[in-house]
């Protein structure tokens, strides 16, 4: 088994790109887990994918080859059923026993993966790629869909496993448990341009974070030295080039000398000749110091911008007095429908604009072929803001459809599900390149308040899921919508994405409905529970 894998000099471009995704790559992944980091679409599951061998990097090597190892890629979405997942559901050595029991895994789940929620999929996901224990294992988003319970039994299942890992994640518990060292894509600016470069800290995210804000406050700290040493010497240039003319103001007085007084006219032309050479010397020494400082200041690095700006809307709330109503009952999982023979395995508590899920009851309703959950009354007035939690399989998604079923068709509604719809990359780019210039800018200019790159999204080929997810909201967004309902969305987002999301969503003046495990998300969009 190998020990380390060493990336030199790799560099990619998708074909047609003005420029390189990422260049100059250079890093060494040793035995253990190493976190791969950076804002959506600066190109970490290209890099993924390129350790794993499952793409070829337009520059540069990957040693050893990863044609020679045991591979095994956990991609984000989990909407298909794993390519081993026969495998795993026919091996009942003690390993793999134990490693179903620390994820959680139901005996039935390999049978019915269509049937699953998010959360359960992604365990069972993860699952699989851990099965076989690989050589080289890369995990991309592996919390994604999951709760609190599930995240900490999949850092439990990273840590038993001993060979090289990559994880991809912006899920910080998970960094800080597992992983020893981060890799982290940043934006630099420097001369005029931005690049994306490949930094290396050492330790999980908190400390690989607060490393990088200490670098960047003293390249800060270095740029701003910089240009001030270069604006004093343009004020010494400009101090210099006034003297120059004003000795010259003075030459040009020789006319005032008697010119028949030979001997004041050769010492006034003395003088003035010797003050020229020393002004001139001088203006150029400036000139030379001031050229090697403005060169200083622009190769002094920086990161680049970010943008952190409100994006802003002419939405009117709904005049209708409620928009969505499910009645009290039970909801059969799967198609929100409520009927005879039910048998609730979780119920829904509702604490204001709080709402939890949690597991009760007869689980054996699940073998009967008809759990469900039991909910109060529900309804969403035209400005609630409503945050819903609860552990996976309790029946979030369910009640999300039981309210969408509820909605008047003159309400204008934009929802967003945590798993993508086929081909729902190619129908959203198609959608923004047709908008007119108008509303093309408007869209691109709410993506970029959502913390992402109006132009390599123009550009780029194969955007993210982070990426996707966002153009879907704001290309939404242009139909006015009253409510907005949204399941789990910051699965796919980055950090600084995610704050962006919580500060547009909080100021959002319509009705307002998020699924998420994120609790501090839901504080910040829908407002603290407590």
């Amino acid at each position: 088994m190998a020990t380390t894998l060493d990336l030199h000099d790799i560099s990619y471009i998708y074909e047609g790109a003005p420029e390189a995704l990422f260049d100059v790559v250079d890093a060494t992944l040793p035995q253990g887990w190493t976190a791969l980091l950076g804002d959506n679409g600066c190109g970490k599951t290209t890099l993924a994918r390129i350790v794993c061998g499952a793409l070829t990097p337009t520059h540069g090597a990957v040693n050893p080859s990863p044609s020679t190892l045991v591979v095994a890629y956990c991609e984000q979405e989990c909407a298909h059923e794993p390519a081993n997942l026969d495998a795993l559901r026919d091996d009942w050595s003690p390993e793999v026993i134990a490693l179903r029991d620390t994820l959680g895994i139901g005996d039935d789940w390999p049978y019915r993966f269509a049937t699953l929620s998010g959360g359960e999929r992604k365990r069972l996901q993860v699952a699989c790629a851990l099965h076989g224990t690989p050589d080289l294992l890369v995990l991309d988003e592996p919390t994604n869909h999951v709760d609190a319970d599930t995240r900490g039994a999949v850092a439990e299942a990273m840590c038993a496993y001993r060979g090289i890992g990559v994880l991809v994640s912006h899920d910080v518990e998970l960094i800080d448990a597992t992983c020893t060292q981060c890799l982290m894509f940043t934006r630099r600016h420097m001369g005029g341009r931005n690049r994306t470069v490949l930094e290396r800290y050492a330790g999980g995210y908190t400390k690989a974070r607060r490393t990088h804000e200490l670098r960047r406050a003293e390249a800060v700290g270095e740029l701003k030295a910089a240009q001030g040493r270069r604006r004093a010497l343009e004020s010494a240039r400009d101090v210099r080039r006034a003297m120059m003319d004003a000795a010259s103001a003075r030459k040009h007085g020789g006319h005032l000398i008697d010119r028949h007084d030979h001997d004041a006219r050769n010492t006034h032309k003395w003088n003035e000749k010797q003050a020229d050479k020393a002004s001139a010397a001088a203006y150029r020494a400036l000139g030379s110091r001031l050229e090697a400082a403005r060169r200083e200041a622009a190769s002094i690095e920086t990161d680049a911008k970010r943008y952190d700006g409100e994006i802003l809307l002419d939405i009117t709330p709904s005049s209708r007095r409620e928009l969505a109503h499910v009645p009290a009952g039970i909801l059969r999982f799967g198609d929100a429908a409520g009927g005879a023979g039910c048998v609730a395995v979780s119920e829904l508590t509702v604490d204001g604009m709080r709402w939890h899920a949690r597991k009760v009851g007869d689980a054996d309703g699940a073998a009967q072929g008809c759990p469900g959950i039991r909910v109060p009354r529900l309804g969403v007035g035209p400005r609630d803001h409503i945050g819903v939690d609860g552990a996976n399989g309790t029946g979030k998604s369910t009640i999300v459809r039981a309210l969408l079923g509820s909605v008047d068709d003159t309400v204008p509604t934009l929802y967003i599900g945590q798993l993508p719809q086929a081909g729902a990359d190619a129908r959203l780019l198609a959608r923004l390149h047709r908008l007119d210039d108008a509303d093309k800018a408007r869209v691109l200019s709410m993506v970029a308040q959502l913390n992402d790159d109006p132009d390599r999204l123009m550009r780029g080929r194969d955007p993210s899921p982070g990426q996707l997810q966002k153009l879907a909201l704001c290309i939404g967004l242009l139909d006015g919508p009253q409510l907005i309902v949204l399941d789990e969305p910051t699965n796919h987002l980055d950090l600084h994405s995610k704050q962006a999301l919580a500060r547009f969503l909080r100021g959002y003046p319509g009705a307002l409905v998020v699924v998420s495990h994120e609790r501090w998300f839901l504080d910040e969009a829908c407002g603290s529970a407590e």
